[in-house]
């Protein structure tokens, strides 16, 4: 099996996300907070880059209030931390908490592809292999991805859940940025266990592909703070 960032994207800019983002939403508070959660989870703002909120206020035609609202909720979910007279920085990662986020993700989403595998019907497998082929297509991206892991595990679970779930992919996706060399079909090798039809089968693989992600993430943070 070969080790890939699921979350990995073609680069995009700030103002490329902000412009297919306006359509979308119809208040302010939730274009601005979406605009900033995709900015990090996609990589344009690094971990323990400094968030610049009057450039974010300009860019979306807000004023500082929602981009202060949004900041708030993005703490609230892990990703970013607010700094008395430093303002707001994406939050970085230590290695323990990593193999904390990777651990509990293992426990819950091979929990949820158990139940997955156990009720997927034929066209929801369909369905799934659609969605595989936009996150693998060239202009695959962040949405892309959002969009086969909430339809994956929908099947035969919870609202909450999946949640849980984007939550915990959410707050590990701004280092998976680092792995875009070592992209696979993952997508397309996860759905080759779940058509199989075995819980069990497809549970150990994706467990086993989880660990080797967070092994190289492990690795890849532990060197950037000594320096290599």
């Amino acid at each position: 099996m070969t080790t890939e960032s699921d979350d990995v994207g073609p680069e995009v800019t700030l103002e490329q996300l902000v412009m297919s983002s306006r359509p979308n939403f119809r208040t302010v508070e939730d274009l601005v907070s979406s605009v900033i959660r995709n900015a990090i989870v996609s990589g344009i703002f690094k971990p323990g880059e400094r968030l610049p909120q009057d450039r974010l206020a300009g860019l979306l035609d807000v004023s500082r209030m929602p981009i202060r609202s949004a900041l708030r909720q993005l703490e609230s979910e892990g990703l970013v931390e607010l700094h008395a007279h430093r303002g707001a920085t994406v939050r970085s990662l230590s290695p323990e908490e990593i193999s904390d986020l990777y651990e509990m993700r293992i426990l819950l989403e091979t929990y949820a592809l158990r139940k997955t595998v156990a009720a997927i019907d034929d066209d929801q497998m369909d369905q799934l292999d659609v969605l595989a082929e936009a996150v693998e297509a060239p202009h695959g991206g962040l949405d892309a991805r959002q969009d086969f892991y909430r339809a994956l595990y929908s099947i035969g679970n919870t609202p909450r859940v999946v949640s849980t779930i984007m939550q915990f992919r959410a707050e590990v996706s701004r280092y998976t940025t680092d792995l875009a060399d070592l992209r696979s079909r993952t997508h397309r090798h996860l759905l080759d266990r779940v058509r199989l039809g075995d819980p069990e089968l497809a549970a150990a693989w994706l467990e086993a592909h989880l660990r080797q992600v967070a092994q190289e993430l492990r690795r890849q943070v532990a060197g950037k703070a000594n320096g290599t």
